[in-house]
């Protein structure tokens, strides 16, 4: 490892995250789990004109709502995964 490159840089080069890149992903993992079960019961129900009818608009919303979960928890904007990884964080310094 030179000595620019940072220990978390040299662990995703080398293909093993560390500890902190596990939290983080699984603070964001949480936090689109969250976010889809919210966003699901918000997006109408019964908008055939937008999503389509049957199956494919079924299919379509699932897509859509899951597309934006993933995506708000990605960006951090909602800060669900922050409050979830900065206790783990900050007990892992200790050790």
């Amino acid at each position: 490892m030179s000595t620019a490159e940072s220990p978390t840089a040299a662990a995703v080069s080398s293909g093993r995250p560390n500890q902190a890149q596990k939290a983080k992903e699984a603070g964001q993992q949480f936090e689109a789990m969250y976010l889809r079960q919210m966003l699901e019961e918000w997006m109408p129900k019964d908008a055939n004109d937008l999503f389509g009818e049957g199956t494919a608009g079924s299919v379509w919303r699932s897509m859509l709502v899951d597309h934006m979960a993933t995506t708000l928890a990605k960006t951090g904007t909602i800060g669900i995964a922050q409050l979830i990884v900065k206790p783990e964080a900050d007990g892992l310094k200790g050790k």
